[in-house]
């Protein structure tokens, strides 16, 4: 029986080995030559700039809610259908969680709940890219704008998606990306912050390592000509040990040639589902905004035959060797956020009917047909066993 895993990390070994080699032969495996390499070859392929790379998403999370002034007394708009880590730098940094319901229909933060619920004390707006799909930005941006909030977009899903064929970044604050291993492009673990003001950039490299500027002290090269410890560090600059290691940067930079395949085929296979789907009643595909294009880390869609029992059909396509599942739970489902229940109608429509296909470069179209034709049949057989 063939499997059909939901995840396969990407790794063009000899090109990682020959990149990790020099970065050991160097005798320097802290953050310096690759890592400068690693930022510039990603800025170059996003069309952006105002980069810092760090070890995780998580960690350009926090250091975009923390120039945002997220703290002890202050709140977050954010969503509960995302991954955890969208929101526990948010609980680690004493600040109030508010949850905004969702659009069911595309697993998106609506916009005019985001509306609803901003207060004097708000101090961001966190957005999630679901499964490599935009939000409304546009919407989110006049809203931030009216209010005078920054948002920050956490996009681990979402390497090259675009909003009306500009970069995501363009449209939020803070942007976040992640290089962890299941993502479309991975450097072991790692990820990056865009920073749209250059004020807020400069921050950003101090946060990242401890308050100091790391970045200001390595050469035209990324050479590391050495950290002057005696340099202040100012008031409300205090930072982190976030950095990104070479090791790690060399491992993203053997990726590189590979990315644009990568992204290709998850768009290619994500289009097999949607042409199967399409017109079908009891699996429908999320609603893909007309503005966005997606990267398709998986694909996502909804089982609204209430005679089909979603669960169900997990197991029976796991039993086959087809790895669907669900990517994420709702937040708010967590004990450890249960301070901040409140009604999410649409969320928890999303969470009991949602499930995620494997569309990633490690499958071709016609392992995404025979997954699609399976999803067909085992949906009709229920449908049909329930009237």
């Amino acid at each position: 029986m063939k499997n059909y895993p939901l995840f396969k990390v990407h790794v063009p070994v000899e090109n990682a080995l020959a990149e990790i080699k020099t970065v050991l032969e160097s005798g320097f495996i802290n953050e310096g030559v690759q890592v400068t390499q690693f930022q510039n070859a990603l800025c170059a392929r996003l069309g952006v700039k105002n980069m810092v790379l760090m070890n995780s998403c998580t960690s350009a999370l926090t250091v975009a809610y923390k120039i945002c002034g997220v703290g002890p007394g202050t709140e977050v708009i954010t969503t509960a259908m995302t991954c955890i880590a969208t929101n526990t730098p948010i609980e680690n940094l004493g600040a109030k969680i508010v949850w905004a319901d969702i659009d069911a229909k595309t697993g998106s933060i609506d916009p005019q709940d985001i509306e609803r619920k901003i207060t004097p004390k708000t101090r961001a707006i966190a957005i999630v890219s679901w499964a490599g799909t935009p939000c409304d930005l546009d919407a989110i941006a006049a809203i931030a704008k009216k209010h005078n909030i920054p948002v920050v977009q956490d996009a681990a899903h979402a390497f090259d998606s675009r909003w009306n064929g500009q970069p995501v970044s363009d449209f939020t604050d803070f942007t976040c990306y992640s290089f962890q291993a299941i993502k479309h492009l991975s450097s072991g673990d790692g990820g990056a912050l865009i920073c749209r003001d250059e004020k807020d950039f400069e921050l950003a490299r101090k946060l990242k390592w401890f308050g100091y500027d790391r970045d200001a002290h390595k050469d035209e090269k990324g050479e590391w000509k050495g950290q002057r410890w005696s340099a202040d560090i100012e008031a409300g600059e205090v930072g982190y040990k976030f950095n990104m290691n070479n090791i790690a940067a060399a491992i993203g930079l053997a990726q590189m040639p590979f990315i644009d395949k990568i992204i290709g085929t998850h768009r290619s296979n994500a289009a097999v589902y949607a042409r199967r789907f399409a017109g079908n009643n009891m699996i429908i595909p999320l609603e893909i905004p007309a503005k966005a294009t997606s990267s398709f880390w998986v694909f996502t869609a909804l089982v609204l035959d209430p005679k089909i029992n979603r669960d169900r059909l997990l197991e029976e396509l796991n039993a086959e060797g087809i790895a669907a599942g669900l990517v994420h739970m709702p937040n708010d489902s967590y004990s450890a956020f249960k301070e901040y229940l409140t009604e999410l109608p649409q969320t928890h429509l999303f969470a009991q009917t949602q499930i995620s296909l494997p569309c990633g470069w490690w499958l071709g179209n016609e392992d995404c047909e025979h997954i699609a034709s399976r999803v067909i049949d085992l949906c009709q057989s229920a449908s049909r066993q329930a009237a």
